[in-house]
Parts: structure tokens; C-alpha cells; sequence
């Protein structure tokens, strides 16, 4: 996230969490979802008073073009086709912008597996430390491999950064020029 960040979006915010974290760091912050529910959860928990929560569809909800200094994608680029979503989160961002993904992507090949085998120690270990926490957001299984997104992100994004994570995760960054 920029230092000097005015405008944050937080996309497929669900109940809210990151939004107020963003709002913490930020003149102002919005969260989207699609979710009606999730949105009024959100609203309820919502301490701050710079933050605005939209109900609707990211790709074609009325958002200003040019309008975010940070947008932050967790868990729900994979609800939305890829090219689309990546168009758009560019157009919303100001020249200087920041995109923060953290995507999901299904195993398809040796080294998705090797990972994935590491993760599952990984996982207990922090469930036992931190306890086992589940969102109340809508869950749709991921199917684009992980080869095929990070294709079509370098075609779409020059610059972009993608690393592969635990937790059949990966992180896209990329700042917009």
C-alpha cells in the first residue's frame, strides 16, 4: 500500500476486515462486494467514518476511472474472469497506483503439488497457534491454473510481480505507470 495513499479499494471486501484496515492507512476507503449480506454485515462492524461500502459487481458497478491510489483483491479475483477483472482494476487505479492481489489457483502441476504438501504442516502449525477462523463469504473453488494466470497477468500488466505461495495462494503486485 502507497505511504501517501488517498483513496483505497478493498474488492470482494466481505465483512469488512481489510476495509478498515485500509481505512486506517488511507484518507479514504471503500469496500465492494456483491453480497448484499456481506455489505450489511460490514456496515455494522464499520469504527470509521471514511470508509463507503458499495453492493455490487466490480466490473460494472459506477466506481470513478482514475479514482484509487491502492486496490486490494483477496480471495476474489477468481469470482470474476481474469482479463476483465485485471482491465478493470487498472482503469480504477491513478497513475502511480498499487494492485495487491492474493489469488487462489487449483493444483495442476509437480511444483503446485510440492507446495501445497508444505502447506498442510504449515497450516496445522497455525491453527494451533492462532486457532481456526472461517469467513462467511461466499466460496467458489478456484480453476485457473496458476501457469495460465501468471500468462495472461505479464500480458496485461507490464512490470507485473507474481510469486506463488503457501496455502494454494499467490501474490500479484503491480504498480500502474
Amino acid at each position: 500500500m502507497p505511504h501517501a495513499c488517498e483513496s483505497a479499494l478493498d474488492v470482494g471486501c466481505g465483512d469488512g476486515v481489510l476495509t478498515t484496515k485500509l481505512a486506517s492507512r488511507s484518507t479514504h476507503a471503500t469496500g465492494i462486494d456483491i453480497s448484499p449480506e456481506m455489505i450489511a454485515t460490514a456496515r455494522r462492524e464499520a469504527a470509521r467514518g471514511n470508509i463507503t461500502y458499495v453492493t455490487g459487481d466490480v466490473l460494472s458497478s459506477p466506481l470513478p476511472a482514475d479514482g484509487f491510489d491502492f486496490v486490494a483483491v483477496v480471495a476474489a479475483i477468481h469470482h470474476m474472469p481474469l482479463d476483465a477483472a485485471l482491465a478493470r482494476f487498472a482503469r480504477l487505479m491513478r497513475p502511480g497506483g498499487a494492485l495487491a492481489v492474493v489469488g487462489l489457483a487449483p493444483n495442476t502441476s509437480p511444483a503446485d503439488y510440492a507446495m501445497s504438501a508444505a502447506s498442510v504442516f504449515v497450516s496445522r502449525l497455525f491453527r494451533i497457534m492462532r486457532g481456526w477462523w472461517s469467513s462467511p463469504a461466499l466460496r467458489i473453488e478456484p480453476d485457473m491454473p496458476y501457469s495460465q494466470i501468471r500468462s495472461i497477468a505479464r500480458r496485461m500488466l507490464p512490470g507485473v510481480v507474481l510469486r506463488r505461495r503457501l496455502f494454494f495462494r499467490y501474490t500479484l503486485l503491480w504498480r500502474k505507470p
